[in-house]
């Protein structure tokens, strides 16, 4: 495998600024560029998940959920929404908004800004919607912390 492209596997954490996303292969680099692109500690992509809050949401989202953001985790970078769609089984869009509501109603309940957990980024082409989602890479380096998700999580309830 090429220099090249071993780098762009290692490549784990994103940072969405503005149109730009942005890959750092590990934490430090990441938070190190957060704070030089003035992305303060209270901007979601950079709040710290805490141990206990992170275990409480994952416990608290269904399984669906969980597959989604297992599927973002084992992801090199954003993935396409008819991606997601396939890998997860859902008859389209509208499945998928559903299964991103839940996530979001989760987060809200816990008071947590969804986007913490995950971003989405819609360009268009030919006129068309093309949207992109991601784990912040808070959230990557909470999972990762957390070994989470366990085989167990991902067995449907």
């Amino acid at each position: 495998m090429s220099r090249a492209r071993q780098n762009r596997v290692d490549e784990k954490y994103e940072i969405v600024f503005g149109k730009a996303r942005i890959r750092c292969r590990t934490a430090r680099d990441a938070a190190r560029l957060a704070k030089e692109l003035n992305l303060g500690p209270e901007h979601p992509q950079t709040v710290t998940w805490r141990v206990d809050e992170f275990t409480e949401f994952v416990n608290r989202i269904q399984w669906q959920q969980r597959r989604l953001l297992d599927a973002l985790l084992k992801s090199d970078g954003a993935i396409h929404d008819y991606d997601l769609c396939g890998r997860l089984t859902l008859g389209g869009n509208q499945a998928l908004a559903g299964v991103l509501s839940g996530i979001t109603k989760v987060a809200q309940a816990m008071e947590i800004d969804p986007r913490r957990i995950y971003s989405l980024e819609t360009s268009y082409s030919k006129g068309l919607p093309e949207r992109k989602y991601s784990v912040t890479y808070a959230f990557r380096k909470a999972a990762k912390d957390a070994d989470w998700p366990s085989f167990d999580d991902l067995k449907p309830e």
